[in-house]
């Protein structure tokens, strides 16, 4: 069952049962459940993943990036991918408990 969403602008349509994204369900496994550890690890450590496979297609493009224009492409293809991700993650931490807000502003430093 989806709840109804009106603080994100979203108009009301009745409550339906319809399927939610995976980790919609995975984050109400983790209120049930009443620890959010699995949750974070199974993030963790696809971010992890993601993170690596990036890099790594950064770091082999840059050795070739100075043999052809081709190959100068895929670098800066790589390159923008992997920074953009990254950017994304790092958006996300920082605007964390700012419903909709800018990244930036009024987002306090994460601190451990």
């Amino acid at each position: 069952m989806r709840l109804h969403r009106a603080g994100e602008g979203a108009p009301y349509s009745g409550i339906k049962d319809e399927p939610v994204a995976p980790i919609v369900a995975m984050s109400d496994k983790a209120i049930a459940d009443g620890s959010a550890d699995d949750m974070i690890k199974k993030i963790s450590g696809h971010m992890a993943a993601a993170i690596k496979e990036k890099f790594s297609k950064v770091v082999e493009a840059r050795k070739n990036k100075d043999k052809s224009v081709e190959a100068g492409r895929e670098f800066v293809e790589a390159y923008v991918t992997y920074m953009h991700y990254v950017e994304g993650i790092h958006t996300a931490i920082m605007s964390a408990g700012t419903h909709h807000a800018e990244a930036g502003e009024g987002a306090a430093p994460h601190k451990d």
